[in-house]
C-alpha cells in the first residue's frame, strides 16, 4: 500500500490550510463520517468501516494487533520503506494521530460496539479486515493535500477489502478538507496496489527511479510510483452508497444530510443523467441510467448476475455483455466472475474438460503401460507436390513390398497399421516385376542398363506363396562392369538400392 513520507517518530502534523473549520485533534468527526456498511467481494459477507479521530478512542487490543499486522508487513520489506517495525507506543499516534479507519466484519453500529467487542475478548485476527489513515502529506501552507497509508491483515487478502477501503478513502477525505491526494512511494513491484489506485481513478503523476531496496528483489533497485488525484469529483469510481444519494434527491428535490458543496454540485449533474421512475403497483420504484435500471444492492447484483449466468452457463463476457443490456452497477463483471467461480455446474466442466486434456496427453492400450507413437520412416512421409520420377516409382513399390511382406525380409523393420496412400495416374503401368529396360530414358539409369535388378514378387500374389525368400544378392554380381561406367552411376544405382530395401551386405 502507499508509503509514507514523514518519521513515524515525528510530531503530528494536522491541516492548517484549506477550508475551514480546521479540525482539533481529537475532537468530533465532520457530518457523514461515521460507520460505514460494505459489502465484500463475494457480495455476500457484510463489513463495517469504523472512523476514529484519536488513537485513544481505539481498544488498545485492537491497537495491539494492528501494530503487529503492520510490524509483519514491515518485515516482508516490500512496500513500507520502514526497517525496523514501530513499537506499540509510536504506532498509536502514527496511525490515529490525525484521523484513522479500521473494517470490521460485520455490522458495527458504533465505537462503542468495538469497545464491547473488545471487553468481550473477541478474536481481532477474525473480526479486524484491515485499517487505513488519512493525514496532510505536507505541513502548513500545503496541509490541504492528504496522504493515505493502507493496511489489509493476513485473513483478509484477496477479499476486496483494499479497494473497499480505497473507496471509502476518497469518500471522507473531502469531507475532512482535504482537497487533493498524494500516494509518494508506491512500489511499482506492489501489482495490488497499483491495480487499485489505477482503477480508481488516480494517476501517475511521477516515477522515482531505483528507490526501493527490497528484499524481493536483492542487488536490484526498484522504481517507485507517485499517485495523485483530485478529490470530491464526480466519477464513477467511488462507492455504490451514490446511487442511493442520487435516488433521494431526485425524489425528495433535496440534498442529504451532511452534504458539502463539492457533494451539491455533483447531485446537480447526476440529476441531469439519471431519472426516478415511480413505484407502480406491484412494481417498485427505479433509478434508471440512460434506459438501465440501476442497482446499488450488492444482493440484489448478485442475484441478476446468478440468474443471468444460470440461463446458458456463459462466460465472464458473455454474462457481462447480457447483464448490461438491462442493468447498471459499478464493476459488474467482478459480480459475474464470482458468481461463475461459485456455480457448481461450471465448476463440475472444468473439471472434467480438465481431465480430457490430462487423458489427451498420455495414449495407453487397455492390456499394457502407457505407449508413445511410433515414428513414421522418412520414406512414409508425404513430400511435397512434384513431378513423379523412376525413382518415385521404384520407392512406392518398395514400400508397398516392405509392408505388406516384411516377415519374408526379416531384417527390415515392421509397420504393420500401415496403409501406405497410392496415387493411381502414378502408378498406372508399372510393371509387377520392374526391370531397368522398363523404364522410361533417363540421364542417371543409362549407365546402368543391361545390369540384372532384384525382382519383386508380384503384390497381388497371396502371403502363402511366398515363403521361399528372395534370392541373396552379392555387391559383386550387381555392380559387374560398373567400373566402365560414369562414377555418378555407381552412386546413384547404389542409394536406389538402398531405398528399395537391399542392403550392401546382403
Amino acid at each position: 500500500m502507499p508509503a509514507m513520507l514523514d518519521d513515524p517518530t515525528a510530531p503530528v502534523i494536522f491541516r492548517t490550510s484549506g477550508e475551514m473549520p480546521y479540525p482539533p485533534p481529537g475532537g468530533p468527526l465532520p457530518q457523514g463520517i461515521g460507520p460505514r456498511q460494505v459489502t465484500l467481494r463475494d457480495r455476500v459477507t457484510i463489513a463495517t468501516i469504523i472512523p476514529f479521530s484519536s488513537s485513544n478512542q481505539v481498544p488498545f487490543t485492537l491497537l495491539a494487533y494492528l501494530c503487529d499486522q503492520l510490524g509483519r508487513e514491515i518485515e516482508k520489506g516490500d512496500t513500507y520503506p520502514m526497517i525496523d517495525p514501530l513499537p506499540l507506543e509510536a504506532f498509536g499516534p502514527y496511525w490515529f494521530g490525525v484521523f484513522g479507519a479500521v473494517m470490521m466484519l460485520g455490522d458495527v453500529q458504533s465505537v462503542e460496539e468495538v469497545h464491547h467487542m473488545a471487553r468481550t475478548e473477541r478474536d481481532w485476527e477474525k473480526e479486524c479486515l484491515g485499517s487505513f489513515y488519512i493525514k496532510p502529506n505536507y505541513p502548513g501552507r500545503s496541509s490541504h493535500v492528504c496522504n493515505g497509508g493502507f493496511l489489509v491483515t493476513d485473513g483478509a487478502r484477496n477479499r476486496g477489502v483494499g479497494r473497499l477501503m480505497g473507496e471509502t478513502y476518497l469518500e471522507w477525505a473531502p469531507r475532512l478538507g482535504y482537497t487533493y491526494s498524494v500516494f509518494n512511494l508506491v512500489y511499482e513491484t506492489n501489482v495490488a496496489s497499483c491495480r487499485i489506485w489505477d482503477a480508481l481513478g488516480f494517476k501517475r503523476i511521477g516515477r522515482v527511479k531505483g528507490c526501493g531496496n527490497l528484499k524481493s528483489y536483492p542487488g536490484e533497485l526498484v522504481d517507485a510510483i507517485i499517485y495523485g488525484r483530485d478529490l470530491g469529483q464526480d466519477d464513477d469510481f467511488v462507492s455504490e452508497e451514490r446511487f442511493d444519494k442520487i435516488r433521494f434527491y431526485l425524489k425528495n428535490g433535496k440534498y442529504p444530510n451532511g452534504a458539502d458543496r463539492a457533494e451539491k454540485s455533483r447531485l446537480r449533474s447526476a440529476a441531469t443523467h439519471y431519472k426516478l421512475i415511480p413505484a407502480d403497483g406491484d412494481q417498485p420504484e427505479k433509478l434508471v441510467l440512460k434506459g438501465k435500471e440501476v442497482i446499488s444492492d450488492p444482493q440484489r447484483q448478485y442475484g441478476i448476475a446468478r440468474n443471468v449466468h444460470h440461463k446458458a452457463h456463459g462466460g465472464i463476457n458473455k454474462t457481462t455483455a447480457a447483464i448490461a443490456e438491462r442493468y447498471h452497477w459499478v464493476r459488474i463483471k467482478e459480480t459475474v466472475s464470482q458468481v461463475i467461480r461459485n456455480c457448481p455446474e461450471c465448476s463440475e466442466m472444468n473439471k472434467g474438460l480438465s481431465s480430457m486434456r490430462v487423458e489427451r496427453r498420455v495414449i495407453s492400450t487397455p492390456s499394457g503401460p502407457p505407449i508413445t507413437p511410433t515414428p513414421v520412416p522418412r520414406y512414409q512421409r508425404r513430400e511435397p507436390t512434384r513431378s513423379p520420377s523412376p525413382s518415385d516409382q521404384l520407392q512406392m513399390e518398395a514400400a508397398q513390398h516392405e509392408a505388406q511382406h516384411s516377415h519374408v525380409m526379416g531384417n527390415l523393420p515392421q509397420y504393420n497399421n500401415y496403409e501406405m496412400p497410392v496415387d493411381p495416374a502414378l502408378m498406372d503401368g508399372v510393371q509387377q516385376t520392374t526391370n531397368l529396360e522398363d523404364l522410361p530414358p533417363s540421364p542417371f539409369l543409362h549407365a546402368g542398363r543391361g545390369l540384372p535388378m532384384p525382382q519383386l514378387p508380384s503384390l497381388d500374389a497371396p502371403a502363402q506363396n511366398l515363403s521361399t525368400p528372395v534370392a541373396p544378392l552379392t555387391e559383386d554380381t550387381l555392380m559387374t562392369g560398373i567400373e566402365e561406367r560414369a562414377p555418378t552411376a555407381r552412386e546413384e544405382l547404389r542409394r536406389r538400392l538402398t531405398r528399395a530395401g537391399y542392403g550392401s551386405n546382403q
